[in-house]
């Protein structure tokens, strides 16, 4: 980690942001993640990075970067076209770059810098993904897109689209494309059953490579060869393709790979026409290094840029009086301290990347993160300075890894006996159900439960403790990665602390595919929140649903949505409302309507409710605690 990058930003509002109850305490993560580099000469002769960009401003926007004048220009989406994630991107043959945000397609013209298209090829579906963008024998520029699998084209001459429909009706990762010198596509396709697809978009004629019996966890992998054939792998087989029809081959007898323009969002290196690479692209650090291979001389150009910050996802009330939180895409870890009204930005862990903390609780003096991706479970000291996990004494520091099993956590939970912090969540990619893990922090003994011992095929997405100190949890049937579910509806079950095996479990709202959101209230009553801003009360004696009502008219739900004030009362953050739970006649009363959208939350402070709006982090007055 660079040093300027252990340096905090801190951010000072002025009171005159609160208005009508609420305070905007500004943007925590004042940066933009980098989804994909290309390094390229325009007609002029002019070396150029293009890079696409994610962040909450109203609308995306690339940079492009002529590495000899060392100018940056930001170039916004045309208008109209929303700020969408790109997952992946095409320099062409044409000399023309593509991406996509979202579900539309656009098209960049280098040489006169301006947008020269944007559409929408099919409209079910919600981007495009990996290395699936290709330029095709017929000039025309093909992609692959989730979550149905599409094949979709372009034609920059006519500019007109082509729906091609799904390649596999069932999976929902199109990864990989590649094209023969005969025009037959070939699509790498996953994530639950890996599958490689033949497709001929003259005739419409689909072939699939991959026998039934052969598809397994996984996603097919396939690139264009430089004999004018494609080349597969699925699981351990490798393919030699052509003409829509496969032979399987050993390893070694697949060919070299022909150039390709494609870059998968990660990307972020690149060799220019004139040798020169562009070795590191950062774009939260706002800057770009490019190496000469012959002199070795390293060139460090800076970026300027304008950005609306990082996406919020985590909120957690630390134990010595500050808010922290995490952003996603990138990672930044932040602190608020409502006693200074400082905001401050502490940087990215590296090892996690564009991922982020899913969700945080305070045990003690630390404060827990459980991060995606790759399961991590990390333990921070407020007591301590934060050194995004450098050095001989990191901090934070990890205390586990859950990776396939937890992939992507939902949940976070300190156990009232001081001693055991907990996280859930989603499995990985192609997989459906989700474990727990708990982690010691006087031994230092992890265990992880698997979801075959908890809800088997399901994911706890919420959790808390009940007074015993047994745990309640919430289920989702959702699997975000691709797999297949096979449940149907959300459980809320009940664990025993001491044998840790699960002693009781129900539908508490029937056809909710999630039991999204728990608090226990002062007298062990069990508040919860489903799909659909479905809320119900649970009885842990009687084990019975003693409540249920529909509170759809707030919005949809953040995560977490539930907590218990100081006060005793349950309070509740919808999209669109902030909403105060009586805890023992059930009845709610709507405090106030947001003046943003409500994406994430959730702390109390001092009598305020804090919550994320996007990139900001926001405040609501409660009125109690004075």
């Amino acid at each position: 980690m660079k040093i300027a990058m252990l340096i905090s930003v801190v951010i000072l509002l002025p009171t005159s942001a609160a208005q009508n109850g609420f305070t905007d305490h500004g943007v925590a993560a004042p940066v933009a993640e980098s989804r994909g580099v290309v390094t390229l000469q325009d007609n002029q002769g002019a070396c150029l990075v293009i890079a696409c960009s994610l962040d909450r401003s109203p609308r995306g926007w690339i940079l492009v970067t002529d590495i000899d004048t060392k100018q940056t220009q930001q170039y916004y989406y045309p208008e109209g076209v929303p700020n969408s994630p790109p997952y992946a991107s095409l320099l062409s043959r044409n000399g023309r770059f593509y991406t996509c945000a979202g579900k539309t397609l656009l098209e960049f013209d280098p040489n006169s810098r301006r947008w020269t298209f944007h559409g929408v090829p099919a409209p079910s579906e919600s981007c495009y993904t990996g290395s699936a963008f290709a330029d095709g024998p017929d000039g025309l520029i093909y992609a692959g897109s989730h979550p149905h699998c599409h094949l979709v084209s372009f034609d920059p001459r006519t500019k007109k689209m082509a729906d091609y429909g799904p390649m596999d009706p069932q999976e929902h990762y199109f990864s990989y494309l590649a094209f023969d010198s005969a025009g037959w596509a070939y699509c790498g396709i996953g994530t639950a059953r890996c599958n490689i697809v033949a497709y001929n978009p003259k005739t419409g004629e689909r072939r699939q490579i991959v026998p039934e019996a052969d598809r397994k966890l996984g996603t097919g992998y396939v690139y264009a060869g430089t004999d004018g054939k494609a080349y597969g792998r699925a699981g351990d087989q490798w393919y030699r393709m052509f003409e829509g029809r496969a032979t399987a081959i050993k390893q070694d007898e697949a060919g070299p790979h022909a150039p390709s323009g494609a870059i998968g969002w990660g990307n972020k290196a690149g060799t220019f026409p004139d040798g020169r690479k562009l070795r590191h692209y950062n774009l939260p650090e706002r800057r770009l290094e490019v190496e000469d291979p012959q002199t070795k001389q390293v060139t460090s150009l800076s970026l300027d840029y304008k950005s609306e910050g990082a996406s919020i996802t985590s909120l957690v009330a630390g134990p010595d009086g500050k808010v922290y939180g995490s952003s996603c895409h990138p990672m930044h870890f932040f602190a608020y301290d409502p006693a200074t009204d400082a905001l401050q930005d502490w940087g990215p862990i590296a090892r996690i990347g564009g991922g982020n903390f899913c969700a945080l609780a305070a045990q003690g003096r630390y404060v827990v993160g459980a991060a995606y991706c790759g399961g991590y479970f990390y333990l921070y000291d407020t007591a301590k300075p934060w050194n995004g996990e450098q050095g001989e004494h990191p901090n934070p520091r990890l205390l586990a890894q859950y990776e396939g099993d937890i992939t992507r956590p939902r949940t976070a939970l300190a156990h009232p006996d001081g001693r055991h912090v907990l996280m859930a969540g989603f499995m990985g990619y192609g997989r459906r159900g989700g474990g727990m893990g708990i982690y010691d922090l006087t031994d230092g003994k992890s265990t992880l439960i698997t979801h075959r011992d908890l809800i088997p095929d399901q994911s706890t997405i919420t959790l808390k403790a009940l007074p015993n100190g047994n745990l309640v949890g919430g289920t989702s049937i959702a699997t975000p990665g691709g797999g297949h579910p096979t449940a149907k509806e959300g459980v809320l079950y009940i664990m025993d602390w001491e044998t840790k095996k699960v002693v009781f479990q129900t539908v508490p709202v029937p056809g909710a595919a999630e039991v999204f959101s728990l608090e226990v209230g002062p007298k062990g009553l069990v508040y919860g929140l489903a799909s659909g801003s479905q809320f119900f009360v649970f009885e842990p004696r009687s084990k019975q649903i003693v409540h249920r009502e529909s509170m759809a008219e707030y919005g949809g739900l953040p995560r977490p949505a539930l907590i218990r004030g100081p006060d005793d009362n349950i309070y509740a953050i919808f999209t669109k409302a902030i909403v105060k739970i009586e805890p023992k006649a059930f009845q709610h009363d709507k405090l106030a309507d947001a003046p943003t959208g409500i994406s994430a939350g959730l702390a109390i402070i001092g009598g305020r409710l804090y919550f994320a709006g996007g990139s900001h982090l926001w405040s609501y007055d409660l009125g109690i605690g004075r």
